[in-house]
């Protein structure tokens, strides 16, 4: 596939633009609308359900639109809808001397006992002829007694039921799934108007007796007779079109798709020729269950992504020791890995320390300082293994945390930072966060790593894992076995300068100010702090030098009411 950004199209919008396989252009492709709300259809399907139940029950009148997508009346009886609508609807009508208003009343009484097709006519006449009302809508009113009408038998207003249904299923704000319903009702209703031969009155009369739904129950089945046939003949031919296009393009084999191999030319992640890459994805497996898998990482598929690039170690080195200077030893340990590689490559690294140290955020400077994109995933409370991946065949599926961060970062390298890890819930009923990992960390076991989302091993060995605690006792040991265990010291009060400081400029850039303003420490605030303050927590520092600051700035205003 084409890697253009300018022009970003849908995997099928482009499969439905190429040519046949044999010439077939003599049918053109018809646009593939975005789906406005795809997430919604289980949500959509539920509500309904939900709804319809209720109808039957007396406990919900359906809307117009729900009217025209199929729903039951309420109570499952056409009269009780219609006496019910226009109780409703009577009480929104304005009580006063206009005669279009009176007429409405009139007519909304008359429909409360009865729903003849000639009560029903006038009323829909009267509701158009009243023009623009402030608390109902006159037009959508009149369309819905219109409904009525074409349920009873009337012969000419089914085709405004078809035009209001597919002028619905064309608002490209109407959900896919809620426009095919109104397109099977519209073709339904067009038919059956279409079909329709006035009787005189003797042969009406030797009809058999119909029940008052049985005329939109044929529309419905003449809809949905007539769009299965246009769909299937639909889906054969693209099916035709998207398997050409794959065999063309990526020569497909049994159980799997794969893509060209990478030429090195400037692609995934604006790659160049020379920077350092690896390829994670080399297939997705099953692409026959999921199509919509495959689109998805379809652009990733034997592509190079980034790899990140070995810093100057000395600046970082630097960088790390000015922030934490209680971390001197574990900066040098971590770096010192480095040293021989022109990339970042790390082993699993776990800081076990007190609360307040300063874990995550060593974690998370140290990502920045090498130039990692990264995230942090907080472990409290996490009680499945949703950490790896769920199975495609479950709604709620997706791609284990490497696989989502590297297809949207597009680099084989991410830093991904486990807060707490020893947090992690110890149930199995619906996997544990922990076993996924095991896999995950060792370095043969990832280069080979089994997504369950893709079907297919991916390349997880570059990913950076780093991990923090403030205890081992409760993490299993195969887990602390695959971890660089770095015991994370707490600062002392030798530390204090350089970590008021620098709490004190972060704070100052927090309440939206210039760190350049930040005024030194003097030597009583300092003593104050270190009398407060005798080394532990940073957090305990952090609250401290806010009230300091507080108390700097209330000092300075009654210094010049003075």
């Amino acid at each position: 596939m084409s890697d253009d950004k300018k022009e970003k199209k849908s995997a099928l919008a482009d499969f439905a633009r190429r040519p046949g396989p044999d010439g077939d252009d003599d049918d053109p492709p018809s646009p593939v609308w975005p789906d406005p709300d795809p997430e919604g259809r289980e949500r959509r399907e539920r509500r309904w359900f939900r709804r319809e139940k209720a109808a039957k029950e007396r406990r919900h009148l359906p809307d117009l639109a729900e009217l025209i997508l199929g729903m039951t009346f309420f109570g499952n009886d056409l009269p009780a809808d219609v006496q019910t609508w226009a109780e409703r609807v009577y009480a929104l009508i304005p009580e006063d001397d206009r005669d279009d208003h009176q007429a409405l009343r009139e007519h909304l009484i008359i429909l409360t006992v009865s729903a003849s097709l000639d009560d029903l006519t006038d009323a829909s006449e009267a509701f158009r002829r009243a023009g623009k009302l402030k608390r109902i809508n006159a037009s959508e009113a009149a369309m819905r007694l219109d409904y009525y009408r074409a349920c009873v038998g009337d012969r000419h207003t089914p085709w405004r039921i078809a035009g209001e249904a597919i002028s619905r299923a064309h608002d490209r704000k109407t959900p896919q799934d809620q426009a095919l319903d109104y397109a099977v009702a519209a073709v339904g209703w067009l038919l059956h108007a279409g079909r329709y031969e006035p009787l005189s009155a003797d042969r009406l009369a030797r009809q058999p007796s119909r029940p008052r739904s049985s005329f939109r129950a044929d529309a419905t089945d003449l809809g949905l007779d007539l769009l299965e046939r246009i769909l299937n003949e639909r889906k054969r031919r693209l099916y035709r079109r998207v398997e050409a296009y794959f065999k063309r393009l990526y020569e497909p084999d049994r159980v799997g798709m794969s893509s060209p191999p990478d030429t090195g030319e400037a692609g995934a992640g604006d790659l160049k020729p020379g920077d350092p890459g690896a390829i994670v994805f080399r297939a997705v497996g099953n692409v026959e269950t999921s199509q919509r898998v495959a689109r998805e990482f379809s652009r990733l598929l034997n592509k190079r992504l980034r790899l990140a690039r070995r810093p100057d170690l000395t600046t970082v080195s630097k960088a790390l020791a000015d922030e934490f200077p209680h971390a001197a030893e574990i900066i040098s340990a971590i770096l010192s890995e480095l040293v021989p590689l022109d990339i970042v490559r790390l082993r699993p690294i776990l800081l076990v320390g007190e609360p307040g140290a300063g874990k995550t955020r060593f974690a998370e400077r140290l990502c920045d300082a090498l130039s990692l994109p990264h995230e942090t995933y907080s472990c409290g409370g996490v009680a499945d293994a949703a950490l790896g991946g769920t199975a495609r065949r479950w709604m709620s599926a997706e791609p284990s945390l490497p696989v989502s961060l590297i297809r949207r970062l597009r680099h084989a390298s991410p830093g991904i930072i486990l807060d707490e890890i020893e947090k992690v819930g110890t149930g199995r009923h619906n996997g544990n966060a922990l076993d996924a990992l095991l896999p995950m960390l060792e370095p043969l076991s990832a280069a080979h790593w089994h997504d369950p989302y893709i079907q297919s091993p991916v390349d997880l060995s570059h990913v950076v894992w780093i991990a923090t605690a403030n205890e081992l006792r409760s993490l299993p040991g195969p887990l602390r076995d695959r971890f660089r265990v770095f015991r994370f010291p707490e600062p002392g009060p030798e530390h204090l300068v350089p970590l008021a400081e620098r709490l004190m400029a972060e704070i100052i850039v927090e309440c939206g100010l210039d760190r350049r303003w930040a005024i030194p420490l003097d030597g009583e605030e300092l003593a104050a702090l270190q009398a407060a303050w005798p080394g532990g927590s940073v957090r305990v520092l952090r609250r401290l030098v806010e009230r300091l600051l507080m108390a700097r700035d209330r000092w300075k205003a009654e210094e010049e009411v003075q």
